[in-house]
């Protein structure tokens, strides 16, 4: 049986075990004040009831892991519960059963969301620009399944510099999109480099895979601040910036970073 899951213990980062489903973990299962989740066909990790044996019996701060068909895991979502899970003799002895916690999920994935990250579960490459067609939501989706991958593969890697970048602006319609062929260009399909302005601030710094001086060569740019006028939508304006100004505060973080950024119209 291939595992689709795990359950990691954020105190050791020990896995404590695997399952084959999850139900609730988008936080539609409530109970009083708290989330529901149901591990289905959970089998505890052999090496995790050798280690508890010697250290601790019970979790109470976990990671709900993603994995990938290796069964490495890709990323996780954190879930905190308000009680601690005793581990005995009864429960680690029983093979594949339902096991069901009730705690306070750190962040809610939507159904979309979690379909999302089908794309990066197969041994197979992904292709460029694979996000052009989705829905607004599913871009939305993608950005953050982006993020969290990003973090949970967040190994030491070498950071470039002196890189051109290429982006066309024919692609991207808003700040979603920017964000997703930004992190696609430095860090292939998949690839991740902030989500926001303070985000992108810290992925500057470094461990991100590029940092300045670089260059963004940002073809048909003009079509971003057309279109995305366009969708700026009365929930975004009560916040009391326009897209111009997001758009020069991002440029001006960009520079400030060691970026040169040539916007041409072609």
């Amino acid at each position: 049986m291939k595992y689709r899951f795990a359950v990691i213990d954020a105190e050791s980062g020990l896995t404590v075990g695997y399952c084959r489903d999850v139900v609730g973990l988008t936080g539609e299962l409530i109970v009083e004040t708290y989330e529901k989740v149901i591990f289905e066909q959970f089998v505890f990790n052999e090496d995790f009831i050798g280690n508890i044996t010697k250290t601790k019996q019970s979790v109470y701060n976990l990671y709900i892991a993603i994995l990938n068909d290796e069964e490495k895991v890709i990323g996780s979502y954190y879930y905190h519960l308000p009680e601690s899970y005793i581990i005995d003799k009864l429960n680690y002895n029983k093979g594949n059963f339902n096991l069901e916690l009730t705690g306070i999920l750190e962040t809610k994935p939507s159904p979309v969301e979690l379909r999302l990250w089908e794309f990066l579960k197969g041994a197979q490459l992904l292709e460029n620009n694979i996000w052009q067609g989705f829905s607004k939501e599913e871009r939305s989706g993608w950005l953050n399944v982006t993020r969290i991958h990003s973090a949970s593969n967040h190994f030491a890697r070498l950071d470039k510099r002196g890189e051109v970048y290429t982006l066309d602006g024919e692609y991207i319609l808003d700040f979603t999109t920017f964000f997703i062929a930004l992190g696609e260009a430095i860090n292939g399909p998949g690839g991740y480099y902030g989500f926001s302005l303070d985000s992108i601030s810290d992925c500057l710094c470094g461990d991100f895979g590029t940092v300045g001086p670089f260059t963004i060569h940002w073809k048909n740019a003009h079509f971003f601040l057309e279109r995305f006028e366009e969708e700026w939508d009365k929930e975004e304006r009560c916040y009391g910036f326009s897209p111009q100004q997001y758009f020069m505060d991002l440029l001006t973080i960009l520079v400030s970073g060691g970026v040169t950024v040539n916007l041409v119209s072609n």
